[in-house]
């Protein structure tokens, strides 16, 4: 085969076979398909968002129900982090000599 014939073969798409649309009928009623159940699945918990108003700014929180927070969406608002402080003076600059 020479190159002109290998380089035609290779564009050219494969021959289209011909079914008939009874036969793919058929494939379809007798396909069933098992799912597994989900019990054990985990839970995925959702980031808190602030509650906005109509005009989109934040609602800010109302102190006479103290059981809900109306800032958050949810009612609960997000636990703070802590917050570490590096020491000042404490950090160690080290060098190192390459090439000496």
């Amino acid at each position: 085969m020479g190159f002109w014939s290998k380089f035609v073969k290779f564009f050219t798409p494969p021959p289209v076979e011909k079914t008939n649309k009874i036969s793919k009928a058929k494939v379809i009623e007798e396909a069933t398909v098992k799912l597994d159940k989900f019990d054990n699945a985990p839970v995925i918990k959702s980031v808190p968002k602030r509650a906005r108003t109509k005009k989109g700014t934040y609602k800010a929180d109302d102190k006479s129900t103290p059981n809900v927070n109306e800032a958050w969406v949810g009612g609960k608002a997000p636990k703070k982090k802590k917050v570490t402080k590096a020491k000042a003076g404490k950090v160690k600059i080290t060098t190192n000599n390459i090439g000496d």
